[in-house]
């Protein structure tokens, strides 16, 4: 039941993303701590020790400079996209438009999150969940931080959410989009979660339903399609043996409408709730 939330390793992390309802604060702070850097550049000529050493405080602060420049790009591309996505929602009369907005805000709120809107769609969200949201203990946690050096980049559980007209009274349609994950609870993206097949409009909070997800991939020993074939011999030919198809929004709706008549025949054991 929804009674009691698993907690989720939502770590802020090294790598926290910043999302377009952040707070100015953390930008500030970040840029002071830029600014402080340059103060170590153009010294006056020393030893080639503490001139390697300059050159390297340099360096550093320009490459954090850079990616806080990066970063705040891509949190203002998103605040454009939520005002495009709200305006067009409005325009159309959803209903839902405000509710998704108050939805989105919160979730941002945790900074542990990053979330864009699909094609600037308020209804559909894409929420990359990175090695650091999910217990460190956990296969999935391993494979994704494998999986990460492996491609020198970071890569992440990325989740669908479509959002009915009247959501929270219809069920959102949640899948995960990609990597492909194999797990006795997953099948074509869709997720046996009593909270997703046998939905209540009291489930609507996004931000607990998200929290629920993240310890349930966790635990449910989900691994990365190709993973567990690498992890038994310890090598791989090329990260190409990795499976990153992503699934479909059709197949992941058929999926749940499968999982649904299971259930309604079966019930619910504690173990998918």
């Amino acid at each position: 039941g929804m009674s009691t939330l698993p907690t989720c390793e939502l770590t802020e992390g090294a790598h926290r993303p910043i999302c377009a309802c952040d707070s100015d604060d953390g930008s500030s702070k970040h840029v002071a701590a830029v600014s402080d850097g340059d103060t170590n550049r153009g010294g006056t000529a020393g030893t080639a020790e503490n001139g390697a050493d300059k050159d390297e405080e340099t360096q550093a602060a320009d490459d954090e400079e850079e990616e806080n420049e990066e970063a705040q790009a891509a949190a203002l591309a998103r605040m454009q996209s939520i005002s495009r996505g709200f305006a067009e929602a409005k325009r159309k009369g959803v209903p839902a438009a405000i509710r998704l907005m108050k939805e989105l805000r919160q979730v941002c709120l945790t900074g542990s999150l990053d979330i864009d809107l699909v094609d600037d769609s308020l209804q559909v969200w894409e929420v990359k969940l990175f090695d650091w949201a999910f217990d460190a203990e956990s296969s999935l946690h391993r494979d994704l931080q494998a999986l990460s050096d492996a491609t020198d980049e970071l890569v992440p559980v990325v989740l669908r959410i479509h959002f009915p007209d009247d959501f929270p009274h219809s069920p959102p349609l949640l899948y995960v989009a990609k990597p492909l994950l194999k797990s006795d609870f997953i099948f074509d993206g869709a997720l046996c979660m009593e909270m997703l097949v046998d939905w209540q409009p009291t489930y609507g909070n996004v931000e607990a339903m998200l929290v629920q997800i993240c310890a349930f991939l966790a635990s449910s020993n989900a691994r990365v399609g190709g993973m567990a074939a690498v992890s038994c011999t310890g090598t791989s030919s090329s990260s190409g043996d990795i499976e990153l198809k992503p699934v479909t929004q059709d197949g992941a709706r058929k999926a749940y409408e499968r999982l649904k008549a299971f259930h309604e025949k079966k019930g619910w054991s504690n173990r998918h709730r």
